[in-house]
């Protein structure tokens, strides 16, 4: 008999990562319901308009999903590694478009 509850809304986050990393997408978008906020929080302190924000968290969420499927990521603590990931997505979207508007010569 399994002590883990079988409804998603009820698991820790450790237990929501193994079950993405297991193939649940159910499970990550519980993981998504609980965190998105958070991560709306720092994309809009981070982005210069409301769109740019929606566009650093679903890349966020985006390349996290990828990094759990990998079996690569957190193993717990989800949100510090969300928000990492938000954080360093105006980076990469920077350095993108950078060299995308450069001048050729």
């Amino acid at each position: 008999m399994s002590t883990a509850p079988t409804d998603p809304q009820g698991m820790s986050d450790a237990e929501l990562i193994a079950a993405v990393r297991s193939g649940s997408l159910e499970c990550y978008g519980t993981l998504y319901e609980r965190h998105v906020a958070a991560a709306y929080n720092l994309a809009r302190q981070l982005a210069r308009t409301s769109i740019e924000a929606d566009d650093l968290v679903s890349d966020a969420f985006s390349k996290v999903l990828d990094t759990l499927r990998a079996g690569k990521g957190p193993d717990s603590a989800f949100r510090a590694y969300l928000l990492t990931a938000v954080r360093h997505a105006p980076t990469t979207r920077r350095a993108g478009t950078r060299s995308s508007t450069s001048p050729t010569t």
